[in-house]
């Protein structure tokens, strides 16, 4: 089967979103900027947020709070129980802090910018939040906005390294490198061992292409911290810019490894195995992710061409209408879509139709193949021939001729990946469960908070 387009890879900013919990065991390395060691699990939420519940909204934060608790948290569920936490408490600080983090963890950003701004319009001044809610409105693809938050946090302490690790990545994702490398200068003055400032610099030269000082720049973020996840990711992307793809597949394993949510290595492992042509490891990739995130543009589509190729079309033919409800105009799964309903599920109806928005959306030349399989398709609809009476000819194969011509050609859609610093791909997807460009995973999640002690 040929393919005529890759996935895209995944780079993953990192952006200083601080912690929304309790303050944090002092430690020698510190990568956030911040005085701590970095996210840990947190016990406690900011002194503003304790107050306004019911005695029913406490029993549902108690629900979420448990599952968010384990090695495997449930942040479905999670969701849908700060949702009635809140829903009977509007005033339940605790409850949205909460809701919007597990709205970022199911990637429903846009969500998590509403919850966090409820918590503003509660009167929750902490810096930690302003950040919050600057790296949710980064990940949903709104770096002018998140600028505002992560410049809000600055203008009150002009020492926040978190704000200008922030603003770095927001100023990478909007494509403004000399100002993202000027905030990236700013932090490593004042300490030269920020592993996120030093994973921003690499970001930089690896959209120059400047790999040796990309490649340079991620191992001395790993000598800081050997469990960066995202040094390691961007690590294998420098790799695999060099042609260097053993290494590339090391890379991205081993953040795996170290995070299993790194939906950005998978992503880019599952790229590689699709490209060549490796379909139940690419699969496992990618269902790895819509486990998460089920909306996930990307992985549907990559798991949809997974599908294909591992002949369970039904499958394929199910995600692939799925992912147009999120765009409607990726030509390459229109075309896919069409082409499994033709020639593999003898449905030429339904064939028809993805051909014809094909056309609608692609415009194609007046001479090219696809147009006159329309042609034919529709003929065939509007003049079905006679059936033949029962008994004139034995069950079997249809004659030679009587099957519809297939387009030229095998097009096989690529994910519509972030914009980044690997092969082209079709535009990213506009749906809240898809990676922003360059910013799929920016470092230091909002933590939870626990159960609130105040009535």
């Amino acid at each position: 089967m040929r393919r005529t387009q890759r996935f895209g890879l995944v780079c993953a900013l990192t952006a200083m979103a601080a912690a929304c919990g309790g303050p944090k065991p002092k430690d020698d390395q510190d990568p956030d900027g911040d005085g701590t060691s970095g996210p840990k699990t947190v016990t406690s939420a900011p002194p503003a947020v304790r107050e306004g519940f019911s005695a029913d909204s406490k029993a549902e934060f108690d629900k979420g709070v448990a599952a968010l608790g384990g090695e495997a948290p449930n942040f479905k569920e999670a969701a849908e129980a700060f949702e009635k936490a809140t829903a009977g408490s509007p005033k339940f600080q605790a409850g949205w802090l909460n809701l919007a983090y597990a709205y970022e963890r199911l990637g429903r950003y846009s969500d998590a910018v509403s919850a966090y701004r409820k918590l503003v319009a509660l009167s929750v001044i902490d810096a930690r939040v302003s950040l919050a809610l600057g790296r949710s409105l980064l990940l949903a693809g709104e770096p002018e906005l998140a600028i505002t938050e992560f410049e809000s946090v600055l203008r009150k302490d002009d020492s926040s390294l978190q704000a200008r690790n922030n603003l770095a990545a927001a100023y990478l994702a909007k494509g403004d490198a000399d100002t993202a490398l000027r905030y990236v200068k700013e932090v490593l003055a004042v300490q030269p061992k920020n592993v996120p400032a030093v994973v921003n610099l690499g970001l930089l030269y690896l959209r120059q292409k400047k790999l040796d000082l990309a490649q340079l720049m991620f191992e001395k973020a790993l000598g800081y911290d050997d469990k960066d996840a995202r040094a390691r990711n961007n690590l294998g992307l420098t790799y695999y810019a060099k042609n260097t793809l053993p290494l590339a597949v090391l890379e991205w394993r081993k953040a795996i490894g170290l995070d299993p949510t790194m939906d950005d290595a998978r992503l880019n492992l599952a790229a590689v195995y699709l490209d060549y042509l490796h379909y139940e490891a690419a699969l496992e990739q990618f269902r790895a992710v819509r486990a998460r995130f089920p909306k996930n543009y990307q992985a549907m589509v990559g798991e949809a061409n997974s599908l294909y190729g591992t002949g369970d079309y039904e499958g394929a033919v199910k995600l692939y209408e799925d992912s147009l409800a999120i765009d409607a105009r990726n030509t390459e799964v229109l075309l896919r879509a069409g082409k499994i309903f033709e020639e593999q599920l003898a449905k030429p109806g339904r064939a028809l139709e993805f051909y014809e928005k094909f056309i609608a959306v692609e415009n194609p030349p007046a001479d090219a193949p696809i147009r006159a399989t329309v042609q034919f398709l529709k003929q065939m609809r509007d003049n079905p021939p006679p059936k033949a009476p029962e008994g004139d000819a034995p069950a079997g194969d249809a004659p030679a001729g009587d099957a519809p011509a297939a387009p030229e050609g095998e097009a096989t859609p690529a994910a519509a990946a972030p914009a980044g610093d690997a092969p082209a791909a079709v535009p990213a997807a506009t749906d809240a469960g898809a990676a922003p460009a360059d910013a799929a995973a920016p470092a230091g999640d909002a933590k939870p908070a626990a159960a609130p002690t105040g009535t």
